[in-house]
């Protein structure tokens, strides 16, 4: 048995706050960490799973008030105030991978959680029923995209009593500049309440180095884009879905920066080889993008794609769809942000932007992971699938669950992929 098998088969048994808290101290010491860190096959793994543990890791240890925030914060504002962000949603897809989803979902299921409620949710409701999240000190959650947050985050914060450090942020559906200034109102009203909490006021110095960091981060994904606009071979095991945690959780950090500078290091020399040994008979694969998540449990799905010579060139989840962020205006342009992603608004807003990633990474077709119980996303499937039949892009809109492995037909799944495969490539 291997180092992570290791590891996963310990947290299987010991399904424990104290104990994830041991074990997450000994593995992000460096020697170890970086050990660790090796057993992976590429640079992009390696230090993807180097900065995670170790930001998970500061969530557990107590030095610094953990803040829960669900997935679409701009967490720039966590960083600035000195909070350590906790993503239960993304940490539930943890949970899948690590093989203890049947067990929080049977927790959340044991306390009446709806089974229509989105498993993300589910398994993190679960998680914290079970007392295995760090305790926050704050909750915030907004209501841009997902509606489920809303109401989980506020049965979090019942849970932990904490229901006065309870905030949602409200997006306006329109971004026009008095949607800005209220969102911004909104931020600037929060980061009073966080650092007034600590018997502070509002360091903007720190707001501004964070913004400017989180700007850093983004020249670094713009370029590691532009380059997969070209690229064919990835790194073994590569896959841009996973790059969630730091894409939302750790813009505004220097771990955030060094991670996507050694991702772009790597993937630059990749294209540099591809482009030195062009190979005038190699058959092309068909570039196909991937829309919304994927399941986070062990699945054929990305190898039945690469075997039936197709490759996922692109991800919905890593477009860089907002405008550089002016330090000197930290609250607006984090406003802008929330307001610019393309889940505000009107479902033609999303097409669109999906449009463009059409465009920019020429697709010849594309997968929607229509994702139990999430209603945002799967509300949106045949619009979506009409827009890009318009195009000539044929889309395969494939029922499944990122989470609850039961709730995923593994054999129809497979067969309908490869149908479309088959499709795919006749054209």
């Amino acid at each position: 048995m291997g180092v992570r098998e290791k590891v996963k088969s310990n947290i299987q048994r010991n399904l424990d706050r104290k104990y994830f808290k041991r074990l997450l101290g000994i593995i992000a010491k460096k020697p170890i960490l970086y050990a660790y860190g090796s057993t992976f096959s590429s640079i992009s793994s390696k230090y993807l799973n180097i900065y995670s543990i170790k930001h998970i890791r500061d969530t557990y240890n107590g030095e610094k008030p953990v803040g829960f925030g669900s997935l679409f914060l701009p967490f720039e504002l966590f960083h600035a105030t000195g909070i350590s962000p906790f993503l239960p949603e993304i940490i539930a897809g943890f949970t899948a991978g690590l093989g203890i989803a049947d067990k929080t979902l049977k927790k959340a299921s044991s306390n009446w959680y709806s089974q229509d409620l989105c498993t993300f949710h589910r398994s993190a409701s679960g998680a914290v029923e079970m007392d295995l999240f760090p305790e926050p000190s704050f909750i915030i959650c907004t209501n841009l995209a997902c509606d489920a947050a809303q109401k989980s985050f506020y049965h979090y914060a019942h849970n932990y009593g904490i229901e006065k450090n309870y905030c949602l942020l409200d997006v306006p559906y329109e971004n026009n500049p008095r949607s800005v200034k209220y969102l911004a109102g909104q931020l600037k009203r929060l980061a009073e309440k966080i650092t007034a909490s600590a018997g502070k006021k509002i360091d903007m110095e720190s707001f501004a180095d964070t913004i400017k960091l989180s700007n850093e981060f983004r020249e670094w994904a713009l370029k590691i884009n532009n380059i997969r606009k070209k690229l064919l071979d990835y790194p073994p095991d590569f896959s841009g879905l996973d790059f969630i945690l730091p894409f939302h959780g750790l813009m505004g950090t220097e771990g955030a920066v060094e991670l996507y500078k050694n991702v772009y290091q790597e993937l630059n020399a990749l294209l540099a080889k591809q482009e030195e040994n062009t190979d005038a008979g190699r058959r092309q694969p068909k570039r196909m993008l991937w829309m919304h998540l994927k399941p986070y449990y062990k699945n054929e799905i990305f190898e039945t794609i690469n075997d039936g010579n197709c490759q996922i060139v692109f991800e919905e989840i890593n477009n860089i769809y907002w405008p550089r962020l002016d330090p000197e205006k930290p609250f607006e342009s984090l406003a802008l942000k929330m307001l610019s992603h393309p889940l505000t608004g009107k479902a033609s807003d999303r097409t669109a932007a999906l449009g463009r990633m059409a465009d920019d990474y020429n697709i010849d077709g594309a997968i929607l992971f229509t994702h139990w119980g999430c209603r945002q996303s799967n509300g949106s499937a045949r619009i979506i699938k009409d827009y890009f039949k318009k195009r000539g892009i044929p889309v395969l809109v494939l029922d499944g669950d990122c989470v609850d492995k039961s709730n995923s037909a593994a054999g129809q799944i497979k067969t309908r992929l490869q149908g479309y495969i088959e499709i795919l490539n006749s054209i």
